[in-house]
């Protein structure tokens, strides 16, 4: 049966959150909901999407092998929005549990990263290349980071010649770093002895990436504020003592980046001492240097705002997060908790930045961990949800409207 979240009206917002628009004032056109994996009994989640040039592959975390064990599960998208493997295609069913996934297209082949418990003694970092028609090419996985040390929640971009994974690596002195290392369209890990990103006292934590001009900015969570540093092609770690992109008042987490109008756009979630919640942003030049030297504010509520993912086409982007609804209701875990997928067209051309907000997915049960990828033209959200009782992976096509 269809998932519910397909039947649900759709509210879009202008100006400020939470007010209605007229559909004549819509910023953008949305798609049905696409049901991209639902299994009675299972749980298909955290899904996450890239775009090849013809194809959209979103890939996902799911027990239907093992109700113990997570494995990674893929499916293509048209641009159109069908499923073309309803069923879904293996990545990987190593031993024990791979979590946390991520997903770049390169040049003819994507890379899809996750963190993997194949040792049954620590998180390594595996990943696993993807041609277009879905044909796996690792069957057994690229082991990227293993070893003594827990490395979790990888990310990954391309630069145009090589892919870029990042991870945070448990370091038993002063918690966690950042690290890295390229990986080569043939699969081959270039920097076995890894990147060291982002060192010091305290954590560096929970970091993302996108490549820009000449270099990628990886961006990452520290002290309560977000830092960042240009990493170019080589390797090499250009702003060797990071910069501090957001530091303030408010304690700032979970980060996302994207390139867009020759610049980074960089987002988190922030909740003040008040326990007002806000989605902030920066605007980040090639050089590193952040544009108007102050942060914006997308989105402010009294709502939990949380997990933002941004991607831009040109001169607009989208920044997708998830806003807690569920405030005084009993919670059994994330699968009871009531959330909206909501979004925010960001116009870099205007200065400043006004944003023109848009709902997803009204108050569904379980909404969470919204991504969000575009073909230049369009983009496509995907998030999973508990409706059904059990985790399903969802999608939606957004078409901006100016």
């Amino acid at each position: 049966m269809r998932p519910r979240a397909a039947r649900l009206l759709l509210l879009v917002m202008l100006l400020q959150p939470g007010a209605l628009a007229r559909a004549e004032d819509a910023p953008g056109r949305l798609g049905q909901v696409i049901p991209i994996s639902a299994l009675a009994g299972k749980q298909e989640e955290d899904p996450v999407v890239a775009w090849d040039g013809r194809h959209y592959l979103v890939v996902w975390q799911s027990n239907r092998q093992d109700l113990d064990d997570y494995n990674v599960f893929g499916a293509r998208i048209s641009p159109d929005g069908r499923v073309l493997d309803p069923k879904g295609f293996v990545i990987s069913t190593a031993p024990s549990n791979q979590l946390f996934l991520d997903l770049a297209w390169g040049r003819e082949e994507y890379l899809a990263v996750w963190q993997d418990l194949r040792s049954r003694t620590r998180w390594e970092i595996y990943g696993a290349r993807i041609r277009s028609d879905g044909t796996v090419l690792d069957a057994q996985g690229i082991s990227i980071a293993v070893g003594e040390r827990n490395h979790r929640h990888p990310q990954v971009a391309w630069d145009g010649t090589n892919f870029l994974v990042v991870w945070m690596e448990e370091n038993r002195a002063n918690g966690w770093d950042v690290a890295g290392a390229r990986i080569s369209p043939d699969g081959t890990v270039l920097d076995r002895e890894r990147i060291l990103i982002a060192t010091g006292p305290g954590d560096q934590a929970f970091p993302v990436l996108a490549w820009g001009r000449e270099s990628y900015l990886v961006v990452w969570m520290e002290g309560g504020g977000i830092s960042g540093t240009r990493v170019d092609s080589s390797g090499k770690v250009l702003d060797p003592h990071g910069r501090v992109l957001s530091r303030s008042s408010r304690d700032a987490g979970y980060p996302s980046v994207a390139w867009g109008a020759g610049q980074f756009v960089v987002v988190w979630g922030d909740r003040s001492p008040s326990a007002a919640h806000a989605l902030s942003g920066v605007q980040v030049r090639a050089s590193g240097a952040v544009i108007d030297g102050t942060a914006m504010t997308i989105s402010s509520s009294t709502n939990l705002q949380t997990f933002p993912s941004v991607r831009c086409a040109g001169r607009s982007c989208l920044v997708v997060w998830e806003e807690d609804q569920s405030s005084g209701r009993p919670r059994q875990g994330i699968e009871s908790v009531i959330r909206d997928v909501r979004g925010a067209f960001l116009d870099l051309s205007e200065r400043p930045v006004s944003p023109r907000y848009v709902m997803i997915s009204p108050r569904a049960i379980g909404n969470h961990f919204t991504r969000v990828t575009s073909d230049g033209r369009r983009y496509l959200v995907v998030w999973k949800d508990y409706q059904t009782g059990t985790a399903a992976s969802l999608g939606r096509l957004v078409t901006p409207v100016r």
